[in-house]
């Protein structure tokens, strides 16, 4: 018997890096699930790696309110529920400074991390309390809490994503919801690529280098990694956890 066993998760950003490795991870360990991208043929992709009987996909932007119903219904129709939220969609954006940042960069990423993020907690909140609990896993990232030249867009708007974690797991705590959030540093993905690319165009693998050194562990992190950390966020085995930040980075905001 797997821990998420009959459990309906809904992972949005199922089509990336994590999102798909989570989709699998979640799949084989008996969940239901309703996977939601912007993306239909990487979301069709990431499906491939779940089982079809129990599984569904969604086509959708997260920041848009009518979308977000649109997932959940498609959760409740085929499934009969929510137990888990994986809050994962995301966008790296533009790596640029301050002085010279589009503001529509800006609005983008809050409205992906933090109004995607607000309108999926709201939406599944009502069938979470019906069953009797549930689980809202957010991906935060480091970049919150230490941040980087030309990240103000998205560190803001993942630090942003951290105080809504908070405040939702004081708030849903007496109704058995655990709210929690994955800080995760460097992972060995499309976004990471991106990241480096635009800070160091033409140089990405010295700077990619140059960063594993600085991380004591000396490497970044797998999908499959994180992907491992979202499960025992949306199991049992944190049934004691509401409103943390588990930050798996290497080791790297220690030093």
């Amino acid at each position: 018997m797997g821990k998420l066993t009959d459990k309906v998760a809904i992972i949005t950003g199922a089509s990336g890096g994590i999102g798909a490795a989570t989709a699998a991870l979640f799949s084989r360990e008996g969940a239901k699930l309703v996977l939601v991208g912007r993306d239909g043929a990487r979301l069709r992709q990431a499906a491939e790696g779940c089982d079809p009987t129990r599984t569904r996909t969604v086509v959708a932007d997260v920041a848009k309110a009518e979308d977000t119903a649109r997932y959940v219904d498609a959760a409740m129709q085929a499934f009969g529920g929510v137990d888990v939220l994986f809050a994962n969609a995301g966008s790296e954006g533009t790596v640029a400074p301050i002085a010279d940042l589009d503001v529509a960069v800006l609005d983008d990423l809050h409205a992906i991390h933090v109004r995607g993020t607000f309108l999926a907690m709201q939406k599944v909140i009502p069938s979470m309390r019906e069953r009797g609990g549930g689980s809202i896993v957010v991906t935060s990232s480091t970049a919150a809490i230490t941040s980087f030249p030309g990240s103000a867009a998205y560190s803001a708007s993942k630090a942003a994503v951290l105080a809504l974690v908070r405040t939702a797991a004081a708030e849903l705590a007496p109704s058995n919801i655990r709210v929690n959030a994955m800080v995760p540093g460097g992972v060995d993905n499309r976004m990471m690529g991106s990241f480096v690319e635009q800070m160091a165009p033409g140089h990405a693998e010295a700077l990619q280098a140059a960063y594993r050194q600085m991380i004591p562990a000396r490497r970044v992190a797998t999908n499959e990694e994180m992907a491992k950390l979202a499960l025992f966020l949306a199991s049992d085995d944190s049934a004691y956890c509401h409103g943390a930040s588990f930050v798996a980075d290497g080791g790297m905001t220690i030093v």
